[in-house]
């Protein structure tokens, strides 16, 4: 009976868990379309159009959760950076539509994609006036005077767009290329996902004025989150059908992008294995036949299996960095969120 209680406590508990990161994410979500919308008039019918398209459907984000409880020492506090958590969900979305932009994606949550529908130019636009008003609001949230570090997080914040851009140039510019090293892979990761977690998890904890310690130890959780959580996503690439990413047919793999699970197979597989991955990094044009053989030879490669146990240590490691914290909340929280990423991403 002790066994079948303490089982269950685990399961209620891990509901509680499930249940405050949905609702942190839908109530950032309702929140930001309220900050984009207040600004636009009648008049702007075709632009409300494509922000409609851009935010509607969006599945739940991990962005707003960690930074909301990396500030919070009791549920209750999240309602006094509610507006920041909206702004930090459209800068993060921003840098989605342009991700697929770059990717020359076709499908995001299943529909097409916002430049597809509506163009390039009218995708750049809402990219960009979501960060604009997203670093609006920070800034007017930040003067009232009610949060700590009024200074330091504007700073960190725009950094956050600086080394997200430039990991997406060079994501872009190593595409294609098999000599690729896994140095070149982990900056582009580390600037894209690891500091983009690391510098929003020190943010929560300097709004909330924490101690220099635990501020670190949130920024460390942060690092090795992102990094994990961006090598699932390399791996969902390779292994989920479209019905279950909402995406095309592996769009990183179709983009040549390189990601660890294809610079992992050309070192595992076969020389003459690797040869042909070679041939289709190298190939103009990329077959949806071409496509579903290349799948084939990396998850033959044994790459997979190496990807998943990076991201389990990157996890184990985040969730080390919270021992040094001092919030009980906090701990549950974050602790919940590495534990739940695997199951999350169907592994």
């Amino acid at each position: 009976m002790k066994t079948n209680g303490h089982l269950g406590a685990l399961r209620w508990d891990a509901e509680n868990h499930a249940l405050k990161f949905r609702a942190t994410f839908r109530h950032a979500h309702s929140l930001a379309r309220q900050l984009v919308f207040s600004r636009l008039t009648r008049q702007d019918l075709g632009l409300k159009e494509a922000i409609r398209h851009a935010l509607d459907y969006q599945t739940t984000s991990d962005y707003p959760y960690v930074l909301k409880y990396c500030f919070c020492r009791r549920e209750e506090d999240g309602d006094a950076i509610a507006r920041i958590l909206a702004a930090v969900h459209l800068l993060q979305t921003s840098t989605m539509i342009t991700d697929d932009i770059f990717d020359v994606s076709h499908q995001r949550y299943g529909r097409s994609v916002l430049n597809r529908k509506y163009g390039i130019s009218q995708a750049i636009i809402v990219a960009e006036l979501f960060q604009s008003r997203a670093l609006e609001s920070i800034s007017c949230e930040l003067e009232t005077g009610r949060l700590r570090n009024a200074c330091r997080v504007p700073a960190l914040l725009n950094r956050i767009l600086a080394e997200c851009y430039l990991g997406q140039y060079l994501d872009i510019a190593t595409s294609g290329n098999p000599e690729v090293s896994l140095a070149a892979y982990y900056r582009v990761i580390r600037l894209c996902a690891g500091n983009f977690f690391a510098h929003l998890a020190a943010c929560g904890a300097l709004l909330a004025n924490k101690k220099t310690r635990e501020i670190e130890a949130l920024a460390r959780f942060g690092y090795n989150y992102g990094m994990g959580l961006f090598i699932t996503d390399d791996v969902v690439d390779i292994t989920d059908p479209p019905s279950q990413t909402g995406k095309g047919l592996a769009p990183d793999l179709k983009g040549r992008r390189m990601r660890l699970p294809m610079i992992l197979a050309l070192r595992l597989s076969r020389p003459d294995q690797a040869r042909l991955l070679r041939q289709f990094l190298r190939s103009p044009h990329i077959s949806r036949a071409a496509t579903l053989a290349a799948l084939k030879l990396i998850r033959n490669s044994g790459a997979l299996q190496t990807c998943q146990a990076k991201a389990q240590a990157y996890l184990r490691r985040a969730k080390e960095a919270l021992t040094s914290v001092e919030t009980p909340l906090t701990r549950e929280r974050l602790a919940w969120l590495c534990d739940s990423l695997f199951t999350a991403q169907g592994f």
